[in-house]
């Protein structure tokens, strides 16, 4: 099956390809969406992946000028602002996935294509086995589902999801006894409501995946209960925790990753529970998001990555640290050097209100330094 991928960004161009590639696929890629109008390929390829966003000319006019060469293709658009969906979809497109493009995106877009055409595509799977991909989300509200089915697994109770998010966030293979659930999940509760609802409670959660054919269970063991998963599971908050060690050495190979994982942490974590044993947990991944950010900003300093983008990743971010100055430092700089002093000027004051309107402070003296040094060499 052949695909092709238009994107004027090098790298998401590369990454897509090689995702592709590895799927069993014949690739075609360009930078430059003109160029590609004129070549023949067009007119027999199966799918198209389409960057929306780019200067020559917009992913979704790009779509119609293909179709009317090649009525018989899939088009699955790319970008990195999820606005253009609608837009994207009224031209028929079998996808939407947005930058940075995750493995996991890409192998969804495929299955989706593969349904679509049938026979036509002789799709390889990537990677074979028995087990499902489950994945499972901790920042915002809990949600659990499998690249089988997008769909969100829903839990019969709140409660039911709480026990299930409390023991995956336990030590691997840990054993926790019956009388610290009934104190973790059901506080107000005696001993004998307690351990009715956590009988109830874990009877919910087994049948809930059963019924999904997911092999996770909560189940009894010597010294309480343990959470058996014999599934490949992918978990965002354990993602940021791997990025954030200092072990985890940020390349431009993984940044796109990186990234990815980061902007994962979209919502509070667990959003859901305000029981008290969450809190541990919510400021520790905090600090793990503040790890990995300071992680990024290092990076970013050191790299000569497109600045637009750049900065569109760090004003997301700002939305959780507004008063990490490191951060701003790095915008207030790129601002200056990208867009001129009159934009630098205006960011820092408004960030100068914004600190004595919700700390009643003003900016760090570092920040002060590094603002009057780009005022100087305007």
């Amino acid at each position: 099956m052949v695909a092709i991928v238009i994107d004027d960004e090098v790298l998401a161009v590369e990454h897509i390809s090689r995702l592709l590639e590895k799927a069993g696929f014949t690739v075609y890629a360009f930078t430059n969406p003109l160029e590609a109008l004129e070549n023949e390929i067009l007119k027999s390829a199966d799918v198209f992946y389409l960057d929306i966003e780019m200067p020559e000319i917009s992913g979704l006019k790009l779509a119609e000028k293909i179709h009317t060469l090649n009525m018989d293709c899939e088009v699955v658009f790319i970008t990195g602002h999820n606005q253009y969906a609608l837009e994207a979809f009224d031209v028929n497109a079998i996808d939407y996935l947005l930058k940075p493009v995750t493995p996991v995106q890409v192998e969804r877009s495929i299955k989706r294509i593969v349904k679509r055409r049938g026979d036509k595509a002789p799709y390889q799977e990537s990677v074979r086995n028995d087990k499902k991909r489950v994945h499972v989300t901790l920042f915002g509200k809990t949600s659990v589902y499998t690249d089988e089915e997008d769909k969100n697994i829903r839990f019969m109770t709140v409660k039911v999801a709480e026990l299930f998010c409390f023991m995956l966030l336990q030590k691997e293979d840990a054993q926790i006894s019956k009388w610290k659930l009934i104190d973790e999940i059901w506080p107000d509760k005696d001993v004998n409501k307690g351990s009715i609802n956590l009988r109830s409670t874990i009877s919910r959660l087994n049948k809930t995946f059963r019924e999904k054919d997911i092999q996770i269970s909560l189940k009894s063991a010597r010294n309480g209960y343990q959470l058996e998963v014999n599934e490949d599971i992918e978990v965002d908050a354990f993602l940021l925790r791997h990025i954030a060690d200092k072990n985890y050495i940020l390349t431009e190979d993984n940044l796109m990753y990186f990234e990815m994982v980061i902007l994962k942490y979209n919502d509070m974590f667990l959003e859901d529970y305000d029981s008290e044993w969450c809190e541990m947990y919510k400021t520790l991944y905090h600090r793990y998001f503040k790890m990995a950010v300071k992680k990024l900003m290092e990076y970013y300093k050191r790299g000569q990555q497109d600045t637009l983008r750049i900065l569109n990743i760090i004003e997301w971010l700002v939305r959780f640290e507004p008063y990490e100055e490191e951060i701003r430092e790095l915008v207030l700089t790129l601002y200056h050097g990208s867009y001129g002093r009159a934009t630098a000027v205006k960011y820092y004051e408004d960030y100068e209100k914004l600190l004595k309107k919700d700390l009643d402070m003003e900016p760090g003296e570092k920040l002060k330094r590094l603002y009057q040094t780009l005022l100087q060499e305007s």
